[in-house]
């Protein structure tokens, strides 16, 4: 049993950078069950049972009896299942070999175990002759509660040292990047995070994100309380050690780098709360203008040009008293950092959970001027139940109907906002209506690419103020509320970042959800989350680079403006058989032309099979396919 358990730890380990997390779970339990079994019927059977039997069955003994050639079986299917074939072109593993204590501590951070089943395996494994190993779990990932819980106000924290962490985090990258560093360039966030349903108890970490692909994300401070922070004391001692770290730069491995803060990201309480601000509910709450609001059952705010930009020397100098909570500060002025600038508008939750979600909630329950027939809402339900087979699996969710609307997540607000929505609303949508969000699904997939923002940032601007303009005409007056308002400044956010994706939440709020599957009980969460991190931070990140798959939902390429492809076969190392589609025609015409930011309609009448070089397959696309051969091409715009 030990032997073969050890054969699947370290073969799974040298093949875990491939398969997915559903592929290595459904691995782990089968082999695990087989080995099980295995050993429970030799139990049986066996009279006399000791370690030099499992001496002799590794060695392959001439002495074997029939239930050490029914084990000796099942580990030759057991290492059939990790043939060395599919690694052929793959890199060379390490000289240094693990050993067994490092794959055991390795394999359990990686799925997560239990320290209580840790416990267990470690037991049978010490009665099998691995007397070296720990009899703990504990022992074995070396943890110590390294950190002090402090306690004040009802809220408990831990702090993490910026400089240290940083360097932690940057040992976990290949050597080939970090070698080129020069410039560490960082990102923060700042939100809360409900731990349990049956309690108020959440966590409000800073989270920091070194923003290098992959990115590597992790908490420079954990705090825990029973409801919302009553002030922002709990973050003053990382923001005065990261003040000192921008200045000072970060000593690591002989050299001095030099440490640059992109932005703070945070929805609109969060931003707020850590700026002493009003909220964005009160008559001075935007963070970008000057604007007073209006109330008309809910803050509004009609003025759309003309506005007075906020800057940071008015900030630190409070021109608008009432903007600023009294005889309170931002424990960020203290960092040499634009107070206005820094704080981006979140494009995950003020378009895609806010104007996106608005607009699907009026069609589907607002007025009846406004709102879709039952047919028309089950017919775009269906639609979008067809098209999911055509969705790339780079997408990390696949679209579901409107009737599941109060559970879509924020990545599906935003795949309907940038693709999906754009093919079922057509034609059943009314037109005035339609025209208005394709206002709004053109500009989005103009501001979160790199290279639409920097060639028509502009663009993006005036159809902003358009799409606000003109929803105040179909909405009515309430429908300027702030997450529309903050539409006329999230251009000068993507062009002052380079795109939305480059200051968005996505990444964090993904994180989150890792954290809190690392709470396993009330009791003593924050150390239960610093172990966890602990013995993560010891694993070296894997790439973010997604292999060419044969899949034909993954296999569709934009080769240029007037042309893509579909992936057929692979022929060679260097080449691939696809089916090239020429001709393609702009999908839509309003508001521009379509194949600006890579809509398309083509036909496979207009294709042919041809060798294509894989280097010319780099900007992936998803295709759907409609009646009379029509294909409905999509560039994939955001990043992945």
């Amino acid at each position: 049993m030990t032997v073969k358990l050890y054969i699947f730890i370290k073969q799974r380990h040298r093949y875990s950078h491939w398969m997915t997390v559903r592929q290595r779970k459904r691995l782990y339990n089968k082999v695990w069950a087989r080995l099980s079994r295995s050993n429970k019927k030799t139990a049986d059977r066996s009279v006399v049972s000791n370690y030099n039997d499992v001496e002799l069955i590794s060695e392959g003994s001439a002495a074997e009896n029939e239930n050490t050639g029914h084990s000796y079986r099942l580990e030759m299917e057991t290492t059939e299942m990790f043939s060395e074939e599919p690694l052929a072109d793959s890199a060379c593993e390490d000289d240094a070999i693990p050993t067994l204590r490092e794959e055991l501590s390795e394999w359990a951070s990686m799925f997560q175990v239990k320290h209580n089943a840790v416990d267990s395996l470690l037991n049978i494994l010490k009665r099998q002759g691995h007397s070296d190993l720990p009899s703990t779990a504990r022992t074995l990932f070396d943890n110590s509660n390294k950190y002090e819980v402090q306690v004040s106000d009802g809220l408990e924290k831990i702090s993490l040292n910026v400089a240290d962490q940083l360097s932690k985090h940057l040992r976990r990258y290949p050597s080939a990047v970090t070698k080129q560093l020069q410039v560490v360039d960082i990102s923060l966030n700042i939100d809360g995070l409900p731990l349990f349903k049956s309690s108020n108890k959440c966590l409000w970490p800073v989270l920091c994100s070194i923003n290098v692909s992959p990115k590597c994300i992790f908490p420079l401070c954990l705090a825990s309380t029973a409801s919302k922070p009553k002030n922002t004391d709990f973050i003053y001692e990382t923001i005065e050690e990261l003040a000192k770290v921008l200045e000072d730069g970060l000593w690591w491995e002989g050299n001095n780098l030099k440490v640059q803060l992109r932005c703070i990201t945070c929805d609109a309480p969060a931003k707020a709360m850590v700026k002493c601000i009003k909220q964005f509910s009160g008559y001075y709450g935007c963070d970008k203008c000057t604007q007073k609001g209006h109330w008309d059952g809910r803050m509004t705010y009609p003025q759309v040009d003309n506005l007075t930009l906020r800057t940071d020397q008015s900030f630190r100098e409070g021109l608008q008293p009432e903007h600023h909570l009294q005889e309170r500060i931002s424990p960020f002025s203290i960092l040499p950092i634009d107070m206005i600038k820094s704080f981006p508008a979140d494009y995950m939750h003020q378009c895609c959970l806010g104007v996106m979600k608005k607009l699907l909630l009026l069609w589907t329950r607002g007025k009846t001027l406004h709102r879709m027939s039952p047919g028309d809402l089950a017919c775009v339900s269906e639609h979008l139940e067809k098209i999911k087979s055509s969705i790339p699996d780079c997408f990390e969710r696949k679209p579901r109907g409107l009737q599941e609307i109060e559970r879509w997540k924020a990545t599906e607000f935003r795949q309907f906002a940038l693709y999906t929505g754009k093919i079922v609303l057509k034609g059943v949508l009314r037109d005035d209506l339609y025209e208005h969000f394709l206002t709004f699904s053109t500009d989005l997939c103009i501001l979160v690419n790199p290279g639409l923002v920097q060639t028509h940032g502009s663009y993006a601007h005036q159809l902003l103020e358009y799409f606000v303009e003109k929803g105040r005409l179909l909405y009515g007056e309430t429908f300027l509320v702030y997450n529309v308002h903050s539409l006329l400044h999230i251009t000068a956010d993507a062009q002052e970042f380079g795109c939305l994706e480059n200051c968005s939440a996505f990444h964090f709020e993904s994180y989150l959800h890792q954290i809190k599957k690392m709470v396993r009980s009330g009791k003593n969460v924050l150390s239960q989350i610093t172990n966890r991190l602990e013995e993560i931070s010891r694993m070296k990140l894997n790439s973010t680079e997604k292999e060419l798959t044969m899949k034909r939902r993954n296999s569709i390429f934009i080769m240029t403006p007037e042309k893509c492809c579909e992936v057929v076969s692979q022929e060679t190392q260097e080449t691939v058989l696809c089916r090239v589609y020429t001709n393609l025609q702009p999908f839509l015409m309003t508001p521009c032309d379509s194949r600006l930011y890579g809509a398309y309609v083509t036909n496979t009448r207009q294709s042919k099979m041809l060798h294509v070089d894989k280097s010319s397959l780099q900007k992936r696309a998803l295709m759907v396919e409609e009646s009379h051969g029509n294909r409905i091409v999509l560039s994939i715009l955001h990043s992945l």
